[in-house]
């Protein structure tokens, strides 16, 4: 049976998804108005913008990695957070070149991938298996959460300090989010479970068996393709929405929508991937891409470009849950649940940043439909691999050699 939660390493988890959230999602869409005042063209705000993305993609499988083998993770996550409040409350002071944007941006980039990392790790080590499914839900409806009220307070912010006062808005989340570790219970940590450990296995396998396995080549194919036709739906539909007429208020109802479908459909993820399995729930997201991407040259009006949005929730809900219950269940037995997850992560930033560039050409050349219709096909490929050459993850370990983590995980499981 499974032992109650701690309440409070509950709530602070929660919370450090929330505020992380508001320091994500206040930042990055008025990084480019605040470099145009500051008389930049185009180009830089690009590489600008592309420096972070840099960033977070080039780090994401080292953070992955680096938290399975450091087993201080309420530590690391305060640390990091309060680099990143540090790093974003400098911006507004650096002078306004590239020599001193880029390289913070850059900064802030490679510090944001491990939220993603530490975070599953506390909620893996706190909840163990048995529950991660329904906390890391709890997590996700948080996260979200945290992003509607970011987008909120920017709003009420924005016309009494500026554009600018959106840096220290998000320097105060990370703050919030280094605060919100500190407050979680130590001892409800398991930092071995948070590995994907159990224990009956008490060192993890080697990478190349876990490497070998199908599910894991597949799925990591799978999910750069599904980013790779889901990454640029988001910009050609606030365009598409502005050219049947969309004032600016509506096309920025097509970010917002999906947010808020987003929090009940993580909830509802939770509990489906413990009645149904990760797999199955997985694949419902991959499934949802397509047909919504197909909708959209259907749409005659900006209204209708809005509501299709909020298929986007569901599928983005659904993947951030499910994704991790996955990654959980091939790692369960194995170890290296955080490197495998950045590799996913990274998987995901790829087509994050191939997918725009592609969308830009296509709709130069070719225009709205056919665009859509070129991710379609993409997200359904996507899709059809996920559902038919990815097995679910069977409900015990496959029994390989293990290998220690070079001795950096000195303590005994309590699960």
């Amino acid at each position: 049976m499974q032992p109650p939660l701690p309440r409070r390493s509950l709530f602070a988890l929660n919370a450090a998804n929330f505020f992380q959230a508001e320091t994500a999602g206040v930042l990055l869409p008025v990084l480019g108005v605040v470099l145009r005042e500051a008389h930049w063209n185009y180009a830089s705000i690009g590489v600008a913008t592309a420096a972070c993305g840099l960033g977070t993609l080039l780090f994401q499988a080292a953070a992955g990695c680096f938290t399975d083998r450091f087993p201080r993770h309420r530590l690391t996550l305060a640390l990091v957070s309060l680099l990143t409040a540090l790093c974003l409350a400098l911006l507004p002071f650096e002078p306004q070149t590239w020599s001193w944007l880029d390289p913070s941006l850059f900064l802030y980039g490679a510090l944001s991938a491990f939220f993603g990392p530490l975070l599953a790790a506390v909620a893996l080590g706190l909840a163990g298996h048995n529950a991660l499914n329904k906390v890391i839900g709890r997590n996700q409806l948080w996260n979200h959460a945290g992003n509607v009220a970011a987008a909120l307070l920017a709003a009420a912010l924005i016309p009494l300090a500026g554009l600018r006062s959106v840096f220290f808005l998000a320097a105060a989340g990370a703050l919030l989010t280094a605060l919100s570790a500190l407050a979680l219970h130590a001892p409800d940590l398991d930092a071995r479970l948070a590995t994907g450990l159990t224990p009956q296995a008490r060192r993890p396998v080697p990478w190349s068996h876990l490497l070998r396995q199908a599910r894991v080549r597949y799925a990591l194919l799978a999910i750069a393709l599904f980013h790779l036709a889901n990454a640029p739906i988001l910009p050609l539909a606030a365009l598409y929405a502005h050219s049947l007429g969309a004032s600016d208020s509506l096309t920025t109802a097509t970010v917002t929508a999906a947010q808020i479908v987003m929090a009940p459909v993580s909830l509802l993820a939770g509990r489906l991937c413990d009645s149904w399995g990760p797999k199955p729930v997985l694949a419902l997201a991959f499934w949802v891409l397509p047909f919504r991407i197909l909708c959209y040259p259907f749409a005659s009006t900006p209204y209708a470009v809005v509501a299709l949005q909020l298929l986007d929730g569901i599928g983005a809900g659904i993947f951030g849950v499910a994704v991790v219950a996955f990654t959980a269940g091939i790692t369960r037995g194995q170890g290296h649940f955080n490197g495998l997850l950045g590799a996913f992560n990274t998987a995901v930033a790829l087509g994050g940043v191939a997918g725009p560039v592609l969308a830009g050409f296509l709709l130069e050349h070719l225009g709205f439909a056919p665009a859509f219709h070129s991710f379609a096909a993409l997200s359904l490929l996507a899709a059809l691999l996920f559902t038919a050459r990815v097995p679910a993850a069977p409900s015990r370990a496959p029994r390989y050699p293990s290998i220690p983590y070079s001795r950096i995980l000195p303590y005994s499981s309590r699960r």
